[in-house]
């Protein structure tokens, strides 16, 4: 299943595919203000390859001893990067993030409006597509413990996720006066739905035409 080369890197271009589902894993556009979706050198091989073993193990599958496999590294290496187990996680967290929630395409246009949100909403459709197995990471992230030290990140994605498409709608005139602010935490709340139908029901995702419902809405 696995195109990472022997440094634990993803080549350009490569894709993943899901052994249970067929699901393709493409390379996707950074979302997540101050993350980079391509790390680099070492430390960016390493969460690359715990990414890898995630998406076949889940995240109880993720420890520094198999990274280190993956990658042809010294467990002692990935210590040094990331400090512990939990070091490592936060860091791969980040790089699922990254690759889920695009918040920063910089699309929005002077006067774009509901075409603009036609785009980013395609496009993220798009995306939940492609990106199935990293956004049940997301998911598993989330549920993964009862403390904030994940869910803290992952709302503060969510927020700037929002954000985005908030300042789409900057100035358009919504259907029954709703403003930017509504429209844009509707839109997200629709796209998490679709999340979990991307994931639980593969086979009955179809975006077209959910997204032409949602775009009804500003007409």
């Amino acid at each position: 299943m696995s195109n990472v080369n022997a440094a634990g890197a993803m080549p350009s271009g490569a894709m993943r595919v899901r052994r249970e589902t067929g699901w393709k894993i493409e390379r996707y556009p950074q979302t997540v203000a101050g993350a980079k979706t391509e790390l680099p050198d070492l430390r960016g091989s390493l969460v690359r390859a715990a990414l890898d073993i995630a998406i076949r193990e889940g995240l109880d599958g993720v420890s520094i001893d198999e990274v280190a496999a993956l990658a042809g590294v010294a467990p002692a290496l990935v210590t040094q990067n990331f400090g512990n187990r939990e070091g490592l996680m936060l860091a791969l967290l980040d790089l699922v993030l990254a690759r889920t929630l695009d918040a920063e395409r910089g699309m929005r246009t002077p006067g774009a409006g509901r075409k603009q949100l036609g785009e980013m909403v395609a496009a993220e459709m798009e995306g939940l597509r492609d990106q199935a197995p990293v956004v049940e990471l997301m998911f598993m992230f989330y549920f993964a413990r009862r403390d904030d030290l994940y869910r803290v990140r992952i709302q503060e994605a969510l927020d700037t996720y929002r954000r985005a498409f908030e300042s789409a709608l900057d100035g358009v005139e919504l259907r029954r006066g709703a403003d930017a602010s509504v429209m844009a935490s509707i839109v997200v709340a629709f796209l998490q739905g679709a999340a979990v139908q991307a994931i639980r029901d593969p086979e009955n995702f179809h975006p077209g035409a959910a997204i032409a419902e949602m775009l009804a809405m500003l007409q």
